[in-house]
């Protein structure tokens, strides 16, 4: 049931973290991926391991040539896992600019819709197909002050995962008939930044005495249940956000 043989994936935000964790274990489960980020440098680390079919997409989101460009794309994309994103204007609300709040919600929301509106047609025609929308625990939830630093706010990426659930909720109305299943996967508090400072070492360990598990997760904890996501014995699951998160939302 958990046998992807046969199906191609492309897997967004694949250089750094959680997306080159999803890469390797949607490999090892059968799939073909192709990655998709800005840094060609990143991208090669993540499949340096890994041998064709599997390759790599230098793109910007943000681009509209590179669209174009995966619209003639040889392979039949089976699933898609919209996992670019992330907050890249931390700071406090109300320091937060129009043209950031615009930015964040760029890349973590329109990107997705815009890669639905182009592979889902073609999901529908073959009758088959996975889109995996990644959120946050932020998508359901709002962030409690504490739990970031004096320089730090998430109210951009906050409102952003919000949206994101809210298109796949749209979109699973919208193709509940057609063999294309759309959900959303919210990660927990992932922590894999390299050489972190000491300010962001004592986040993480606030983050993980935050967690019934008493600890924050690491990349390869989100594999299986993208792989479930993806697999064809997932079909009535439709329209769900699958929170991983080590209870964090529990209490």
């Amino acid at each position: 049931m958990f046998d992807l043989t046969g199906m191609t994936a492309l897997v967004t935000g694949a250089g750094y973290g959680l997306g080159r964790g999803l890469v390797h274990g949607l490999v090892a489960h059968g799939a073909t991926v192709i990655g998709l980020a800005r840094s060609a440098d990143a991208l090669a680390d993540t499949f340096s391991s890994l041998d064709p079919p599997n390759r790599f997409i230098v793109g910007d989101l943000t681009d509209d040539s590179l669209y174009a460009a995966l619209d003639e794309l040889s392979e039949h994309i089976d699933v898609l896992v919209n996992n670019a994103g992330g907050d890249p204007h931390t700071k406090p609300w109300g320091q937060q600019t129009t043209e950031e709040w615009r930015d964040t919600y760029e890349i973590n929301v329109i990107a997705a819709e815009r890669l639905c509106r182009l592979l889902t047609p073609k999901m529908v025609k073959r009758g088959f197909g996975r889109v995996i929308n990644v959120s946050s625990i932020y998508g359901s939830i709002g962030q409690d002050p504490r739990n970031t630093g004096p320089r730090g706010g998430a109210g951009a990426y906050t409102a952003a995962k919000h949206g994101l659930i809210g298109l796949t909720h749209y979109l699973a109305c919208q193709l509940g008939s057609t063999g294309v299943t759309v959900n959303t996967l919210s990660p927990g508090m992932i922590t894999w930044q390299e050489s972190p400072g000491e300010e962001t070492l004592a986040i993480w360990d606030h983050l993980a005495d935050q967690t019934p598990v008493k600890r924050t997760s690491l990349p390869e904890d989100y594999i299986t249940a993208t792989v479930f996501l993806s697999a064809r014995g997932s079909g009535f699951v439709h329209g769900h956000n699958l929170v991983v998160d080590g209870g964090w939302s529990a209490w």
